[in-house]
Parts: C-alpha cells; sequence; structure tokens
C-alpha cells in the first residue's frame, strides 16, 4: 500500500477542512496538556524582542498565546481553511502576520530573520522523508544563528494504540493498514477510518538533519506523555490533580522510557 504526493495532500485538505484545529489543543484536559508543556519549553527560549514564525500554524493557538505576550509573529499554514480563520482572529492584531504558504518552500521569508522557530505539524503530514529533511531546512534557514527551532513529531505507538486498539473492531481497523504484525510496525494507513501521521523512530531523520545542516540538537520531550492513554482518567481530574498531572508531565517530559507513550514529540534544533 503506498500514497503519493497528491493523494496525501488531497487526504490532509479533507481532515482539516473547517478549521478543525482550532479547538484541538483545548477541547479537553487530556489535550491541553500538549499545548501547556509545549509553552513551557517554548518560554526556556523566549526572550524581549524576539521575532517568532509559526509554520504550520494550523489556527494559530501558539500564534495567540505568544503574540498576546507582545512578541510580533508570522503565522503561517498551508490550508485555506485554517488561514482564513486565522485572518479572522488576528485581523486587528498589529504583531501577527497570517500568511498561506508551504513549509517545504519559505522563499517569500529571508535568511537568518527569526529569534524562534515552530515547525509544529508539517514534519508529520510529510511522509517521504527527504521531504521531511527539506522542511526542517527551511525551517533552520530562517532562524538565526543560534535560535532554537520546535519540530514536532507524531511518533507510531500512541496513536496506534489509541485510534486502533480502543476502537470499536481493532482486528477489523488493522486489516486495513499497512502493518508488520511481527515487528507492530506500521507501513502505511490511507484505509483506516483514522489516517495516522507516523512515524516508528525519530533518530534517523534527527541524525541526518545535524549530518547535513548547520544545527546542534536541543533538547527532545513529550508534548502529551501518557495523557491520552489515560485520558478518561485526565479528563476527569480535579484542578489541583490535574495541576499535579501537569507537574509530572513536565518533571518526565525529557526520559527516553516514556517518551513512545506520547502521541507527540519535539526535537529542539539550535542553530549553529
Amino acid at each position: 500500500m503506498s500514497i503519493n504526493g497528491k493523494e496525501l495532500d488531497e487526504i490532509f485538505q479533507r481532515q482539516y477542512a473547517g478549521a478543525f484545529e482550532e479547538g484541538r489543543l483545548t477541547y479537553t484536559k487530556a489535550n491541553e496538556t500538549e499545548f501547556i508543556l509545549t509553552m513551557h519549553y517554548i518560554h526556556k527560549y523566549l526572550q524581549k524582542g524576539a521575532k517568532i514564525i509559526d509554520i504550520g500554524a494550523g489556527c494559530g493557538a501558539y500564534t495567540k498565546a505568544i503574540s498576546e505576550e507582545g512578541y510580533l509573529v508570522d503565522a503561517i499554514d498551508l490550508h485555506e481553511d485554517n488561514v482564513s480563520r486565522m485572518k479572522e482572529l488576528f485581523g486587528d492584531a498589529e504583531n501577527v502576520n497570517v500568511y498561506q504558504g508551504n513549509a517545504l518552500d519559505l522563499n517569500e521569508f529571508p535568511d537568518d530573520s527569526y529569534d524562534l522557530v515552530l515547525l509544529m505539524g508539517p514534519v508529520y503530514h510529510l511522509h517521504n522523508f527527504q521531504d521531511r529533511v527539506t522542511a526542517i531546512k527551511e525551517a533552520l534557514r530562517v532562524a538565526k544563528k543560534g535560535a532554537p527551532v520546535f519540530v514536532a513529531f507524531v511518533l507510531q505507538d500512541a496513536p496506534l494504540i489509541e485510534y486502533i486498539f480502543q476502537s470499536e473492531n481493532p482486528a477489523e481497523e488493522i486489516k486495513e493498514i499497512g502493518y508488520i504484525r511481527e515487528t507492530a510496525q506500521v507501513t502505511e494507513n490511507t484505509e483506516s477510518s483514522i489516517f495516522l501521521h507516523t512515524i516508528a523512530t525519530i533518530d534517523e531523520l534527527t541524525d541526518k538533519v545535524c549530518e547535513t545542516l548547520p544545527v546542534t540538537k536541543g533538547p527532545r520531550f513529550a508534548q502529551d506523555g501518557l495523557s491520552q492513554a489515560i485520558r478518561e482518567a485526565v479528563n476527569n481530574m480535579s484542578e489541583a490533580s490535574y495541576n499535579e498531572w501537569i507537574q509530572y508531565l513536565i518533571a518526565t517530559a525529557e526520559r527516553p522510557d516514556l517518551m513512545g507513550y506520547s502521541n507527540h514529540v519535539v526535537q529542539v534544533f539550535i542553530k549553529s
């Protein structure tokens, strides 16, 4: 089972039609953990007067939070529904510029321009290895020397468990995806009811980036940890308990033995 670039783009356009992204990070406590953990790490790098580019911004969740702190943000997304919604949301904001653009080609944006770069969605929507490298290369190109570049990945196993094994009929769902049972590896899944944007391991990709680009690795952290695996319990937590859960996620965000339980993982690169 294989998929070409045009087919993948069509799937992407369908999946995100109707500004799907707007509520994804806020509609449950379990979902909100991804946003909270990421902002925790973003704040480690933000400095006064910083200029940020949010590539693959969705409907602007991170753009909104960062711009409301007074930072200048350029927000780019490929999907026209997301771009339209961001223009509505940020129409009166003097410190936010919204563009429709492709993470693979940011030619409108000059080299060495941004103090912090977010690439929070494009890499896991790109299923070709070289395209993933190209997207990261473009993000690094527009970053200033010493700037952090946040690159998000969706690891394979947490979404496989959440969307396939916790579905109504896992045995039937798993027949519809490219899946090697002996190694539990997803190879492709364009026919399942939920399209998983997964990658089995990010080490090959991140090592390739470090070999070919002027960059070093910063921290790698889990954005949501075990939140989706135990989402019912997380969603039912009291405010005090939820605060403790967030503290646990922060404390364990970089633990390699827990990384695979997280739906989303970020590798921070530092431009040399």
